[in-house]
């Protein structure tokens, strides 16, 4: 007899979204490696600002539950925005500091 597996179907989408998100932040991980030069702990934490910076979009965002469309708008650019200013401080300096 054929044993026949269900997938809850609340899985399949959660599942789609986790790899949207997984596989930019491994592509993430991977840029801070080579082209920033960051040690592994450091890209790590690099990459992983992006969940505060979630908190951050979704604390901002809460005012705005009664109009969904607008709340999710706010909580992308919000995050966004967090991710990018929380990741420009493991960036390395362009040109360093010469001592006297």
């Amino acid at each position: 007899m054929n044993a026949v597996i269900a997938i809850p179907l609340g899985i399949v989408p959660l599942g789609i979204v986790g790899v949207a998100v997984l596989v930019p932040l491994v592509r993430e991980y991977l840029e801070f490696r080579r082209e920033w030069g960051l040690s592994v702990p450091a890209a790590l934490l690099a990459a992983g600002t992006l969940f505060p910076a979630l908190g951050v979009g979704i604390a901002a965002s809460m005012p705005l539950a009664g109009r969904p469309s607008l709340q999710w708008v706010t909580t992308i650019v919000v995050t966004i925005a967090a991710y990018s200013l929380a990741v420009s401080a493991f960036r390395p300096d362009a040109e360093p500091e010469r001592s006297r």
